[in-house]
């Protein structure tokens, strides 16, 4: 499993992202195949909220996580 490469502020801005796309799309009349990625998409994001891991961040060699955030390994590189 990777480390955690999210900081507090961007874990809370895709849980709080996700939950709104989430919400979006399940209040729709009908769902299409729009929504349905649309639910995807949310749930990746919450996800990535609540574990503090991003596989894409991870791919690029992107770190938020800052000297302080507990259970964080920054990376002075990269921030």
């Amino acid at each position: 499993m990777i480390e955690r490469n999210l900081g507090n502020a961007e874990r809370v801005l895709r849980l709080l992202f996700g939950v709104a796309l989430f919400s979006w799309a399940f209040l729709q009349q009908t769902m299409t195949m729009v929504d349905w990625y649309v639910v995807v998409v949310a749930i990746a994001l919450v996800m990535n909220g609540i574990f503090s891991r991003c596989y894409l961040w991870y791919l690029l060699d992107v770190n938020t996580c800052a000297d302080g955030d507990k259970g964080c390994q920054p990376d002075s590189t990269c921030a």
